[in-house]
């Protein structure tokens, strides 16, 4: 089946298909080096320019120009629309050198990085080899415990799956509207068929860049994760500089530009100052893309259309952006995108701290200089060159570069797992190497003392560990039968012992979901009916808190806890547990004001916990709060699977200004007369947290238990809370 469809055209039209030579805009250069350089600074930590990251967006812009000029061209030279060609090109422009980036960061990682590390960057690579980077990122920012983890050596692969997957549908729309431009023809004459074909593209662009335009703003707001990384929502981005190209084509409006050299200066001028002004009024706390996209887009959008003309070039702001530093930055951007952020995140990983600006700086230089090299050595050489250029061989990169990746990220991982296990045996602690006995501790707090010992004579970390760390993910805490995470399904699941006699409820966030393992097995042991009503970074308290990540209501949570609390009353529980982590940021006090200092949220969370609390005790046999489990100064996971690491490196000292929260939620228990269960015996003792007790990481992240250790621990929470001996 061919993929080569072709509109009437006059007849003076040439039938060859060789484009002609075409000159290259410097000012859409420079603009390249804009958008990267306002990257590299946001990404680097310049507080002042938090706003760089709409570069990315300026990209979007130029790449939907640039891309559909080559398909309006080449509909206007030869009538028809190559698929094979197009995605040729695409080939040899991004293939060789996005290939050797991606096994460049995972060779990286293995010769640096612990295994923890290797094996889920080995699949982000794949992912991202695939360009379904930001679906995979989607998927791990949406996940709240994902999220809490390093950011991926590989996460900003994903701006490139979005214009990939754009341009997966953006040709086939443009085939569509020659085939009905063709259909028309027959009944239409005098009209060439490229010119109807033109109009018909023009309308089919500025309707998906609509839809994805309110889309974006829609469902920025709620999601802010999904909608960052989304294609639905950064798709208009790539159609308002699509739509730009087409209209360039238009004699009238090219007429009018040219016939207005004060308006070709306003735009430029005032393009790039839209651009600034994102740069430096936007931060992570902006809600983005959504309907703030608009201006670093529109700016764009702007700089591009004053210099369409060759006298545009003669503007201001066109000579200034066709400087040759700035033409040489915007040559190597693609490249120096590509390789300046895992040179900024894998030294982080591997120190596991924030670089210091003498290596920030090193990490921009040495961006600079991969960039030139790869530009030089692997982009350039294939794009232009002629052992790649015959069209079926270039589409041979997709595959070998897909196979090629996850050749190596196999092979990384495998390689990672031998070395997690190499040399001699190390066994695990035991109680052997526990204190003398003290007869009012169990087995388990004995381990936890054996292990701290074990780490202060710096033992080497077992061999054998509960879960490896090459499966380090697995420690996340399971979620319940009932999973919350979507606020439009909201039902009731049974867990524990179906038949039991007696029920629990357990409210709480993320922290009282690492406790599902445990509870579910005291639950069967003693024959309660279990209602998980837990949802992510909703406290359990009576005072409205932030997202966690913006300033703003997390509304959705208040209106999870009242449809909670209303399913609470009709159970009337026998028992209720309640475990939750104090906010992640700030709250909203009774005024509406949003309040972020630590020990003024303090202050608000007592007596808002002290009224949640008693609105429990209404409506239950009895409350038991399970204090707050200890939060680590560092990653475990990370820590273990450092090169070199022994169990030592890896005993760790608990977060002082989260334990101070976690007083306060236990104080206003003790007012109100509940119970407090306190289990941080099992988790550290004489001041020190150990990162592996026995055999187990007792840790999956920084805060929350892992999902190997939680079970071991069901008969001492059974037996503090009460239990044991009963039913």
């Amino acid at each position: 089946m061919s993929h080569d469809l072709q509109v009437p055209r006059p007849a003076h039209h040439t039938t060859d298909s060789k484009p002609p030579a075409k000159r290259l805009r410097g000012d859409l250069q420079g603009l390249r080096a804009i958008a990267i350089l306002t990257v590299l600074a946001a990404h680097a930590g310049v507080s002042w320019f938090a706003g760089g990251f709409v570069g990315v967006d300026v990209f979007f812009v130029i790449s939907g120009f640039l891309i559909t000029q080559q398909l309006v061209g080449e509909l206007g030279r030869t009538g028809r629309v190559s698929l094979r060609r197009f995605y040729a090109r695409r080939a040899r422009r991004i293939l060789p050198a996005a290939t050797l980036t991606l096994a460049a960061t995972v060779v990286a990682a293995v010769l640096l990085l612990g295994p923890a590390q290797v094996a889920p960057l080995a699949v982000d690579a794949v992912w991202a080899s695939a360009f379904a980077a930001n679906i995979r990122m989607t998927i791990s920012g949406t996940d709240y415990f994902q999220a809490e983890l390093p950011p991926s050596p590989v996460q900003h692969f994903w701006s490139l799956a979005v214009e990939e997957q754009f341009y997966l549908v953006w040709p086939l729309v443009a085939l569509i509207c020659v085939v009905l431009a063709t259909r028309i023809g027959a009944t239409r004459r005098g009209e060439p068929g490229s010119a109807r074909a033109r109009r018909l593209l023009l309308a089919a662009i500025a309707l998906i860049t609509v839809a994805s335009l309110a889309w974006s703003v829609v469902h920025t707001p709620g999601e802010a994760t999904a909608a960052y990384f989304s294609s639905l929502t950064r798709a208009w981005e790539l159609g308002i500089g699509a739509a730009l190209a087409i209209l360039v084509t238009s004699g009238r409006v090219m007429q009018r530009l040219a016939a207005a050299r004060w308006a070709r200066e306003v735009l430029v001028l005032a393009g790039l100052a839209a651009i600034l002004l994102a740069c430096l009024a936007y931060d992570d706390s902006t809600p983005f893309p959504g309907y703030h996209a608009a201006l670093p887009v529109l700016g764009s959008a702007a700089v591009i259309l004053a210099g369409a003309l060759p006298s545009g070039e003669t503007t201001l702001g066109a000579r200034l952006l066709s400087v040759p530093p700035m033409r040489a930055i915007g040559d190597w951007s693609f490249s120096l995108y590509l390789w300046h952020w895992p040179l900024l995140v894998v030294p982080e990983i591997a120190l596991q701290r924030e670089l210091t600006w003498p290596e920030r700086g090193l990490a921009v230089a040495g961006a600079f200089v991969l960039a030139y090299v790869s530009f030089r050595l692997v982009e350039a050489p294939f794009r232009e060159g002629t052992l790649w250029r015959p069209t079926r061989r270039a589409l041979t990169f997709y595959p070998v570069s897909i196979a090629l990746v996850a050749a190596i990220a196999f092979g990384g991982t495998a390689y990672a797992d031998f070395e997690a296990t190499r040399g001699s045996y190390q066994p695990a602690v035991t109680l052997a190497d526990a204190p003398a006995a003290d007869p009012s501790l169990d087995r388990r707090e004995a381990l936890v003392r054996a292990s701290v010992l074990a780490a202060r004579d710096d033992t080497p970390i077992p061999t054998k560990l509960r879960p490896a760390l090459t499966e380090l993910d697995s420690l996340k805490p399971h979620r319940t039968r009932c999973d919350y995470t979507d606020d439009t399904e909201r039902d009731l699941c049974v867990d524990g012992d179906p038949d039991g006699e007696k029920t629990m409820v357990v409210f709480g966030n993320s922290h009282a979901l690492h406790w599902v393992p445990t509870l579910n097995r005291v639950a069967k042991k003693h024959g309660f009916r279990v209602y998980f009503l837990v949802k992510n970074r909703c406290v359990s308290a009576s005072i409205t808190t932030d997202r966690g990540e913006e300033k703003d209501p997390y509304t959705e949570c208040d209106d999870f806890n009242r449809w909670a609390f209303k399913q609470f009353k009709r159970i009337d529980p026998d028992l209720t547990v309640v475990s939750t982590a104090p906010p992640i940021q700030g709250v909203f006090d009774k005024d509406g004001t949003w309040v972020g200092d630590t020990r003024r949220v303090d202050e608000l969370m007592r007596p808002a916990y002290t009224r949640f609390l008693r609105k429990v005790e209404k409506h239950t046999g009895r409350t038991v709060l399970i204090r707050d489990i200890q939060a680590f100064d560092s990653n475990a996971g990370t820590c273990l699977s450092r090169p070199g690491a022994t169990l030592g490196d890896c005993l760790l000292g608990t977060d002082e200004e989260r334990e101070r929260s976690i007083d306060v939620q236990v104080r206003a228990a003790k007012k109100v007369g509940v119970d407090v269960v306190d289990m941080s015996s099992y988790f550290c003792w004489d001041g020190s947290c150990p990162a592996v007790v026995g055999d187990t990481i007792t840790h999956y992240d920084d805060t929350h238990m892992s999902h190997q250790y939680a079970p071991q621990l069901a008969r001492p929470l059974a037996r503090r809370m009460g239990l044991s001996g009963r039913g």
